[in-house]
């Protein structure tokens, strides 16, 4: 059994993040609230969502698995308005979900959760840690699409660069030490990772003011992150691309 009732930006936060993957994804349902686990078909990111049960104005959960068409929940928050407050249903019986925002019902089939991935999330410890707030991030994303499909991020013990260089042209954000919040690294480190996955995951982030993420030398990327005004966590994944001799 699933029944909520949740703020239309909490969903929408929610469904934005999700989709920057994935068009169908595994919901995890317990007493405690939901969990996401979902990897891009090509294998380079990953994502991890715990939405606790007081993110939810009502929460009723069983454990239980509902498989969505992240696109059918679009269709429904594309219906409703700021403010407004969504019923949520799960009916195991008749294998659906019911959706309710005012007087208007969208009655979704479900996709079985059998047939969708169910990852195993690496334990992956990169070497350098740094807070940078989201707008600074979305700064040296905008400066970095003209320039290249990858970007450079770079720690060292002075502070945190993202950089992104062309054939002719480069783009480079540095904010010093002083100008953040947290920073963690003994040695410079670096790594490279293509763009358009790293500029979907920053844009997706939209409540969260700061960002930590952790990096290493050809490291997987690690973005954690927070989400309806601190109730939930997410964690970003994101393979290196390797640079080439």
């Amino acid at each position: 059994m699933f029944k909520a009732r949740v703020k239309m930006e909490v969903l929408r936060e929610l469904v934005e993040v999700v989709s920057t993957l994935v068009s169908e994804v595994k919901l995890s349902i317990s007493k405690d609230g939901i969990e996401v686990k979902a990897v891009d078909p090509s294998h380079v990111a990953m994502l991890v969502l715990k939405l606790n049960s007081t993110v939810f104005e009502e929460f009723t959960g069983e454990a239980t698995e509902i498989g969505l068409d992240v696109e059918k929940l679009k269709e429904v928050l594309r219906l409703s308005k700021p403010g407004d407050i969504l019923d949520l249903q799960y009916e195991g019986g008749k294998n659906r979900l019911v959706v309710s925002v005012g007087k208007l019902t969208r009655h979704m089939s479900v996709v079985d959760p059998a047939g969708l991935t169910d990852p195993k999330v690496p334990n992956v410890s990169p070497p350098g840690m740094v807070v940078v707030r989201m707008d600074e991030l979305r700064q040296g994303i905008r400066g970095s699409e003209s320039i290249s499909d990858h970007v450079t991020l770079k720690l060292a013990p002075a502070g945190f660069t993202l950089l992104s260089e062309g054939e002719t042209d480069r783009v480079d954000l540095h904010i010093p030490k002083d100008g953040l919040s947290k920073l963690e690294t003994k040695d410079e480190v670096k790594s490279m990772y293509p763009l358009d996955f790293f500029s979907s995951m920053v844009k997706s982030i939209t409540s969260s003011e700061e960002a930590t993420l952790y990096v290493g030398n050809e490291y997987p990327l690690k973005i954690e992150f927070t989400l309806a005004g601190g109730k939930g966590e997410g964690r970003f994944l994101l393979a290196p691309r390797v640079e080439e001799d």
